[in-house]
């Protein structure tokens, strides 16, 4: 039998019914969300309001927290040196901040005694952020810790006392971890430890240093030690004194000329030290004031004359004539000396010490001692003369005599500097 072809028809009608049918079964199972028209919620960057159980509604959570509200956490390696403390309801309101500190000792005993000398510290706080900032929420320590008896504290605050002794303040509750106070905000274990192995010693050394003024600066040293040095130091003149250096530590002590003569410096750890003021190398001396030396000859004699400033030395010079005996001098800084030889023919002076002529010095007879000067000369018979003629004669006589006077202040008065 023969069939006839299929038409297409059929197909595209069952599939348009199909679909027709879906169409009309969404629309009666999604009426609800068609009609929502209300806008989603967005976030909020604004604290939020949780409601309770019994429907009331609970305080919103805070953006930052004050210093005095703050809680933390801790870790804390006393024999290691190293602690740690994170702030768990932070961060800290702007304007606000918390100090921390660890610090390790050098003590007497591996348990509580004192004195305790500070070794090391390391000091850092939590600082409060504007609002939408991050803060820091974990602070990080290290100190060193020395090889021997040791004392180790993480505390709240800056304030680090060194050192600690019977008369100190204490830390108390400002340890980190304390069950009161301040140190009671930090959860984890007690952040203090005493412990270690071995007395402390020092290893004390001292330099001296001379100055050019006689005095001596003791310089202290205690830089490589473990412990404190107390020094014990003994000058001349009955000068003592005990200087006590904190370990790592350097103090210097200056001595005047009177004291530093004869030095003596003891300490535990420290073979004695011995000496006193020695000048040095390179001082060089205050420049004196130069002495003014002269002489002059005149019919009666040959005289010198020393004048010394007052910042000058004392002078000691030989006056040797060739004809009678030789004169010493001394003259004190500020003062005047003189010595002086009969004049006579040939004479001639050397002077030889602290004042060098540097060779012979001659009498030179003044040309006036020849007509009359005071060191006499032969004068002629006759009676004097009087008259106008001798009045004029007179006069004429003043006139040279003037001049003579010059002429010999000028021409006769030798000045001689010498070089001491």
């Amino acid at each position: 039998m023969i069939r006839p072809p299929l038409s297409p028809r059929r197909p595209l009608a069952v599939a348009a019914a199909t679909l027709a049918g879906l169409a009309t079964a969404l629309a009666f199972t999604a009426p609800a969300s068609a009609t929502n028209t209300s806008p989603s919620p967005s976030p909020s960057a604004s604290p939020t309001t949780t409601t309770s159980p019994t429907g009331t509604p609970t305080a919103p959570t805070p953006n930052c927290v004050k210093a005095d509200d703050a809680k933390y956490t801790h870790t804390f390696d006393g024999p290691a040196g190293t602690a740690s403390i994170t702030l768990t309801n932070g961060p800290l309101c702007a304007g606000e901040e918390q100090e921390l500190a660890l610090v390790s000792y050098v003590t007497p005993s591996a348990t509580f005694a004192v004195p305790q000398y500070v070794l090391d510290k390391s000091v850092k706080k939590f600082t409060g952020v504007a609002g939408g900032e991050l803060g820091v929420a974990t602070l990080d320590f290290k100190v060193e810790v020395p090889d021997c008896y040791t004392q180790v504290d993480f505390v709240f605050g800056s304030k680090v006392i060194d050192p600690l002794t019977d008369d100190s303040d204490r830390y108390g509750d400002r340890k980190v971890g304390s069950s009161n106070g301040i140190g009671a905000r930090s959860t984890g274990p007690r952040a203090w430890y005493n412990g270690g192995s071995g007395t402390c010693s020092a290893a004390p050394e001292v330099i001296a240093e001379s100055d050019c003024a006689g005095n001596v600066e003791l310089t202290l040293v205690n830089r490589k030690g473990n412990a404190s040095a107390t020094f014990a130091i003994t000058g001349s003149g009955g000068f003592t004194e005990s200087v006590s250096v904190p370990m790592r530590k350097i103090e210097t002590r200056k001595l005047t000329p009177g004291q530093a003569q004869e030095l003596k410096v003891t300490t535990a750890g420290m073979a004695d030290f011995t000496g006193g003021w020695e000048k040095p190398e390179d001082c060089q001396q205050p420049e004196a004031g130069a002495p003014e030396a002269s002489y002059e000859s005149t019919c009666d004699a040959m005289t010198f004359r020393v004048n010394n400033p007052e910042d000058g030395v004392t002078l000691n010079a030989t006056f040797t004539p060739s004809k009678g005996e030789k004169k010493t001098l001394t003259v004190e800084p500020g003062r005047n000396g003189t010595v002086s030889f009969p004049a006579s023919k040939g004479l001639t002076v050397t002077v030889t010490g602290d004042l060098d002529s540097g060779g012979p010095l001659a009498w030179e007879q003044p040309k006036d001692c020849e007509t009359g000067g005071t060191g006499g000369g032969e004068q002629d018979g006759g009676l004097p003369v009087t008259g106008a003629a001798a009045g004029g004669i007179a006069a004429g006589a003043l006139a040279l005599l003037a001049a003579g006077a010059v002429l010999f202040v000028i021409a006769r008065r030798r000045r001689v500097r010498f070089t001491a």
